[in-house]
């Protein structure tokens, strides 16, 4: 079923600010279920007036988590998705809008437990490689930040492309990690 989370922090990854990260801390307070890196969050809510979209309509997307397993918050990055360049008149993206426009500290969300078949294989030996483009950073991050952690002599290489620099999430910390 649906969890209720308190966003705790929310933070652009980019300097085009078309990426912003949401941490979420359980509002009742028990443990987080584990996840396993690559997994992502289904999120289900009510638009608001003046977003995209008819008022009111019952949304659910899912987000790929973009952190390590952490015991008392999950991490998701959402890219805004605008209105098609071809086509202006079309309507942006119902809910990345609404977690940009709307969703702000201390607002609280409802998720489901995490779900997803595409995550690391934490058995395994070998070197990591990882492909992605644009926003499928996500859940690299999170593989690549498990790595780091949780089998520090394991081989990870990553390739990563985009657009344009501007659209460059996580930079930083991809930096950060490779050092």
């Amino acid at each position: 079923g649906l969890r209720k989370f308190r966003v705790t922090q929310r933070c652009f990854e980019d300097a085009a600010r078309s990426q912003c990260s949401f941490s979420l801390a359980p509002l009742d307070g028990q443990p987080l279920p584990p996840f396993k890196p690559g997994q992502y969050l289904t999120f289900t809510f009510d638009t608001a007036a003046g977003a995209p979209g008819p008022a009111g309509q019952r949304v659910t997307r899912c987000y790929s988590l973009s952190d390590k397993p952490q015991p008392d918050h999950y991490r998701v990055t959402i890219k805004r998705v605008g209105a098609p360049a071809e086509h202006p008149e079309w309507p942006a993206g119902v809910s990345s809008c609404h977690f940009h426009d709307q969703v702000q500290n201390g607002d609280i969300v409802e998720a489901r437990a995490p779900a997803g078949h595409f995550f690391i294989d934490a058995q395994c030996d070998v070197p990591v490689v990882l492909i992605a483009g644009g926003i499928g950073i996500t859940p690299m991050m999170s593989m690549l930040r498990w790595c780091v952690t949780a089998q520090p002599e394991r081989s990870a290489h990553l390739a990563h492309r985009v657009r344009q620099g501007s659209e460059h999430a996580v930079k930083a910390d991809l930096a950060s990690l490779a050092a």
